[in-house]
């Protein structure tokens, strides 16, 4: 028997959180210092905590979770946790609605964090939404649990699988199946090099351990159409597969652009130096979601630190506003990165601007300081739910105000010359 669904009547908080990811989570822990009595929301679509640099993993066996309930690990703070989706946002009225499981719920706010994160970019390509599994959460025909099933049920016949892109994504997923059926005929496509992203050194290195588990590098073509049994590049080749996965971009959630935010063409929010929306100052935006337009020291990508230090960064923003305090503009270094290539991988120093430097590791161990690092993030999370505040993280000093200025003068320059 179903629920009767009612609406709520309004509730106000100081600072709505919306998306419980890395930076999200990260973001409503730090603001709940008890010093500052803010009453704070997180909603979140699921009350399962996402690692989603473990979603490859889940190719193989489903993933037992290191935060099995976000309720359950924010009881006892400030936080309020909402388990709905975000189903309209109004900026200028500072109005949000969610939708529970039994009810529609309307929140005000005075100041937002948006923290939606991003999903595989399958729009602009005809029949990848359609017939393309990719790296998503839960149980969709689509996911990562989906193609783990068919996987599984098709592993006694011989098998093409083909993943679209050339990054970590691709890598990662390449890996895992390669080494979980090694009887699969494995493809990667990717419009330039695969493995290129992180330079000619570890280029190599990934190359030479994805070529070392015998999975074939196509490189220097796009994929235009994903059909059913069969992948069309954009030279006119037509490849076959009983299995496509698509690797191949993120895109931020559509709420912000559908809202009237300022955002970019993949639906991140354009940004100023404290990660605060260009178009509504009231909003900050964290993680996958976010656009800087000001330098940020290491050049800003997609990952899981990156998300860790703009939730700590856009919590302390907001607090240092409540205190008439200007904080520096948002900066960090990173440290290193690894990518798993099965039960092998490549890692390397990327200290301080994500570029490799020094040497790179390769093998088992490689794979296994990854898995440390991974567990490491977890942690982190865990550590900031016992000391609020405690977070810290290289590189806060590395931007000055007048960088950032400059910057986004020339940012409001070319807008306004682009208008004309």
């Amino acid at each position: 028997m179903n629920a009767t669904r009612t609406t709520e009547k309004s509730s106000s908080y100081d600072v709505v959180i919306l998306g419980a990811g890395y930076a999200g989570l990260m973001a409503a822990l730090r603001l709940s210092r008890r010093k500052w009595p803010l009453r704070i929301a997180l909603v979140s679509a699921q009350d399962q905590f996402l690692e989603r640099v473990r979603l490859q993993e889940s190719i193989v066996a489903a993933v037992a979770p290191r935060i099995a309930s976000i309720s359950a690990f924010v009881a006892g703070t400030t936080i309020e946790f909402i388990c709905g989706n975000v189903t309209s946002l109004d900026p200028d009225l500072r109005h949000v609605q969610i939708q529970t499981d039994t009810q529609m719920r309307e929140i005000v706010f005075d100041q937002a964090i948006f923290a939606l994160g991003s999903n595989i970019d399958v729009e602009d390509v005809p029949g990848a939404a359609e017939n393309a599994y990719r790296l998503e959460a839960g149980n969709g025909p689509h996911s990562a649990a989906a193609l783990r099933s068919t996987l599984r049920v098709n592993a006694d016949r011989p098998m093409h699988v083909i993943t679209v892109g050339g990054a970590e994504t691709a890598i990662e997923v390449a890996g895992e199946i390669k080494t979980a059926w090694p009887g699969v005929k494995m493809t990667m496509v990717c419009r330039s090099r695969c493995g290129a992203s992180r330079g000619p050194r570890v280029e190599r290195a990934v190359r030479a351990e994805l070529i070392r588990l015998g999975v074939e590098l196509i490189d220097g073509e796009t994929v235009i159409e994903v059909g059913p049994a069969e992948v069309v590049t954009n030279r006119g080749r037509s490849l076959a597969c009983d299995i496509c996965v698509w690797s191949g971009g993120l895109r931020s959630a559509p709420v912000a652009r559908g809202a009237g935010l300022a955002t970019d063409p993949q639906d991140r929010i354009w940004v100023d130096a404290n990660l605060r929306s260009v178009s509504h100052p009231h909003i900050l935006a964290v993680g996958d979601a976010v656009h800087p337009i000001a330098p940020t020291g290491a050049p800003y990508r997609l990952s899981a630190f990156s998300a860790l230090v703009s939730g700590a960064y856009a919590a302390d923003a907001i607090l240092a506003n409540r205190a008439k305090r200007r904080i520096r503009p948002f900066s960090f270094s990173t440290f290193g990165q690894g990518i798993a290539i099965g039960r092998s991988g490549v890692g390397f120093f990327s200290y301080p601007d994500d570029r490799q430097a020094l040497f790179i590791v390769k093998g088992q161990t490689a794979r296994q300081i990854r898995n440390f690092f991974v567990w490491l993030v977890s942690y982190v999370l865990t550590l900031e739910r016992r000391m609020p505040g405690s977070f810290f993280w290289p590189g806060r000093r590395r931007v000055s105000w007048d960088q950032a200025n400059d910057a986004l003068q020339k940012a409001e320059t070319a807008k306004k010359l682009q208008i004309a």
